[in-house]
């Protein structure tokens, strides 16, 4: 009797726990599909972007030129950080030559060019630190000596080679496939973006989008 009452209630614990099962495993399944779709319009959104910015390329080439009130930023920062190592070299060269010349000093060659060199690669950092350490923004001037906006346009140089990196995987995927499948799958993700906008608006946001 004992071991018909287990069996039983073993039966019963099955027929309880196989709708659970069946409900976690059709759970997991329904994520997971809606992972892929999430991942799928993302990617989609992504190769919207890249599109974009091709077309503003093309259509405005001026685009991707360094502002004008950033340039000259740029210009003024390397007056300090290039021309004093730069003329520094040269006078350091003049002046070696003057004492070997004039005053019957030796100097080894290797002192002289390591010298003169030296000078002219910190001059060559100069260039680069003159253009990291200037603000990029036109609205912003940035400080003094610019390590805060040193720190930022490293960010931003960072984040651009990752972005480069991502486009030609992009564009890799994008070449295998047709451009008019493309453009369809980005009207259906505009469409699906403006139902779900449309839904989350307030009553009041909805009626003034209706009147205009």
């Amino acid at each position: 009797s004992s071991s018909s009452s287990s069996s039983s209630s073993s039966a019963q614990e099955a027929e309880v726990e196989t709708p659970l099962n069946k409900n976690y495993g059709a759970e997991a399944l329904d994520r997971l599909r809606r992972q892929k779709v999430e991942t799928r319009n993302e990617e989609l959104r992504q190769i919207r972007d890249l599109k974009n910015v091709d077309n503003l390329l093309s259509n405005e080439p001026d685009a991707a030129v360094i502002p004008e009130p950033v340039a000259q930023r740029m210009g003024k920062r390397m007056l300090p950080f290039v021309g004093v190592p730069l003329f520094g070299g040269m006078g350091a060269f003049v002046a070696f030559w003057y004492f070997a010349t004039y005053k019957n000093y030796e100097f080894q060659p290797a002192l002289v060019a390591f010298s003169t060199i030296a000078i002219l690669v910190f001059g060559l950092l100069g260039i680069t630190y003159s253009v990291m350490s200037a603000s990029w923004d036109v609205e912003e001037e940035g400080s003094a000596l610019g390590f805060d906006e040193f720190k930022k346009n490293l960010g931003s140089i960072r984040d651009g080679l990752r972005r480069t990196r991502e486009n030609a995987i992009l564009r890799e995927k994008m070449a295998s496939v047709p451009d008019e499948e493309i453009d369809l799958a980005l009207r259906n993700l505009d469409k699906k973006e403006q139902v779900s906008k449309v839904k989350n608006m307030s009553l009041e946001d909805k009626l003034k989008n209706e009147l205009e």
